[in-house]
């Protein structure tokens, strides 16, 4: 019992399976990361010193401990800071991250912990999948943003964390998914490993990225899943800072990757938009780069 104002859904049993998670992701500090993560969807307390109550109670975690998990979060791309949001009756409150959904964690990283854990652990950790994935869609509605049909939210993420994002919407909903992504880094790892991931669900995705790919580089997606995704480049003397995502009709995300390239993340500021009639426009605004981009031959 946590008292009147604020009572934790949280069990040291949560806290252990993204514990095990987030060690074999190689997130630095997990056991302090596990601990705000799980608080985060399970509770999405709206002021701190509520996480802190109940980290306290439950693993003995101070400020500076738990601050050091949420930034090891935000740097991982596993959670998105809330700048500000428009138009909407959401309350976001003075501790306002976004988390990416635990279903998406753990298709990402479940095969290869099958190998370090016990059977009945990874079965445990599949059947509290559940309730984690209930409290997230409750907190965090439908698109992983709080909002249901009205408003934005201004948003400082990684690139790790839209990928997730929309993994996860994909994995749920199954859509047509836009793209237009920095070149550079999007056919490495992790990010290949990613969006193989969208390429394997039933999701066609047109992506457009801001520099020419070396034809070997994309020779083995084309072989695999050429008929799920078409890539278009814009010559690098033509390229910008823009990071556009638009999920069929439902969800578009306009971002900026902030300079200088090697910026630790989180790198991005967007804005997300769930609005149906903001959501048409950014995808008529994707078609029209669409039209100018070039096929790589």
């Amino acid at each position: 019992m946590m008292g009147c104002e604020f009572e934790t859904k949280v069990k040291l049993d949560y806290i252990q399976d993204f514990e095990m998670m987030f060690e074999r992701m190689k997130i630095d500090r997990p056991r302090e990361a596990a601990v705000y993560y799980s608080i985060l969807i399970l509770d999405s307390p709206k002021e701190f010193s509520d996480f802190l109550k109940a980290a306290e109670e439950l693993a003995n975690i101070t400020r500076r401990p738990l601050e050091t998990g949420r930034a090891s979060l935000l740097r991982n791309g596993l959670i998105a800071k809330v700048l500000f949001s428009n138009e909407t009756n959401e309350s976001f409150g003075r501790e306002s991250y976004l988390p990416v959904h635990p279903r998406a964690i753990w298709e990402n990283i479940k095969d290869d912990l099958k190998h370090f854990i016990a059977e009945d652990t990874f079965n445990a950790i599949e059947h509290h999948l559940k309730e984690y994935s209930k409290s997230y869609d409750d907190n965090f509605n439908k698109y992983g943003i709080k909002l249901k049909r009205n408003g934005n939210v201004t948003l400082q993420y990684s690139g790790k964390w839209i990928l997730y994002t929309l993994l996860n919407n994909c994995i749920e909903n199954g859509n047509h998914l836009k793209m237009q992504v920095g070149g550079k880094h999007f056919f490495e790892e992790p990010f290949l490993g990613y969006f193989k991931k969208f390429l394997a669900l039933d999701t066609k995705v047109q992506l457009i990225v801001d520099t020419k790919i070396n034809e070997e580089a994309i020779e083995g997606l084309k072989k695999d899943y050429g008929d799920k995704f078409e890539l278009k480049y814009f010559p690098e003397n033509v390229s910008g800072t823009l990071r556009n995502y638009v999920f069929g009709k439902e969800l578009a995300v306009n971002g900026i990757k902030i300079l200088p390239e090697t910026n630790k993340e989180p790198s991005y500021i967007g804005t997300a938009y769930v609005n149906l009639d903001d959501v048409e426009v950014l995808d008529k605004k994707f078609n029209n780069l669409w039209e100018l981009a070039k096929f790589i031959k």
